[in-house]
């Protein structure tokens, strides 16, 4: 009997992200920062604070 291996894709890396570090990187302001930190706490997974973030300014040419 042939063993089968698993096809399942793991991608190492950090489960939560630190709130506060991704919303300065990402430039939303100190309101919605505090915001999002009172709501998720201080880590967070990153699909939660994608769902979670407030839609991204227009950058305008």
């Amino acid at each position: 009997m042939k063993s089968l291996q698993s096809r399942q894709v793991k991608r190492p890396g950090p489960r939560e992200l630190d709130v506060e570090k991704h919303c300065k990187k990402h430039g939303v302001d100190a309101a919605e920062t505090k915001k999002l930190v009172k709501l998720l706490g201080r880590h967070a997974p990153l699909h939660e604070l994608h769902a979670n973030a407030p839609p991204k300014q227009p950058r305008w040419r």
